[in-house]
């Protein structure tokens, strides 16, 4: 339904989106921010929120949750599942496996953080391989618009997921760049039944937030055009907004750049 390019400009052992969820769609139909859709010393990965997670075999919805998936393998060895999580290895969308964890986003702000986890240097370079984690945690609005959001609460890890070195001796890194995108994925007939789900977001690399990007909508054949999501930079929060269903085009897509310091 709309893409952000986030555009960093070097490669990252740390990922985290500061994000505040201003329009709740419930679990009516599934809906999917996928926050970052890249790789990791070449090898693509995905993750991000939805709001009826499918859990296998039988593919029943499971509620609200994050996921965190991976194509260059298809081996359950290379997921490391959390309590109360689950794995998924599946076809549907080529070979992959993915861990995914149930918590009950809604209104309010939060930080999904993928980070590269430590372990003992010999080790790591002897096998080859880093494990990157997500986690999610609430948060507290900060006092001052540039500062960051306070932690509001205990963090939930989500899974691990284990990627190849590039090269032994240097720890695996997610490569600059990545797509965040908007998806429609099941139980949505009209547009108009679309629920709606508006948020908005800042990618922080190493710490620091993205200093550029660029929105996109999608093009589909015979010209068809979504009629309802917009994604923008907004100046004012200094984040993209994304915007689903309930609002009429507010943006044109192209790109943008980090207002101030923060």
């Amino acid at each position: 339904m709309a893409y952000v390019h986030w555009g960093f400009e070097q490669p990252l052992a740390k990922l985290e989106w500061d994000l505040t969820v201003l329009e709740d769609p419930g679990t009516a139909s599934g809906e999917y921010m996928a926050l970052f859709n890249g790789a990791i010393d070449g090898a693509a990965f995905y993750l991000g929120l939805q709001t009826d997670v499918s859990r296998p075999p039988t593919g029943e919805g499971a509620g609200k949750g994050l996921i965190f998936s991976t194509w260059w393998t298809f081996d359950e060895a290379d997921t490391d599942v959390a309590p109360g999580g689950f794995r998924e290895m599946g076809t549907h969308e080529g070979r992959f496996v993915g861990v995914r964890q149930i918590y009950p986003w809604g209104l309010g702000d939060y930080r999904v953080t993928l980070a590269r986890r430590e372990v003992g240097t010999s080790e790591a370079r002897v096998a080859g391989w880093d494990w990157f984690d997500l986690s999610v945690m609430p948060l507290v609005p900060a006092a001052r618009r540039d500062e960051r959001p306070l932690p509001g609460g205990e963090s939930t890890w989500c899974g691990g997921l284990r990627f190849r070195r590039r090269r032994s001796e240097v720890p695996a890194r997610v490569e600059p760049g990545g797509l965040m995108f908007a998806e429609l994925y099941s139980r949505v007939a009209t547009w108009g039944s679309v629920p709606a789900w508006h948020l908005d977001v800042m990618a922080y690399g190493d710490g620091a937030p993205c200093p550029a990007g660029r929105t996109e909508y999608p093009a589909f054949p015979f010209g068809q055009r979504m009629p309802n999501v917009s994604a923008w930079y907004d100046e004012g929060r200094r984040r993209v907004r994304v915007e689903m269903s309930g609002v009429e085009r507010r943006a044109p897509s192209g790109p943008w750049r980090l207002a101030g310091p923060c």
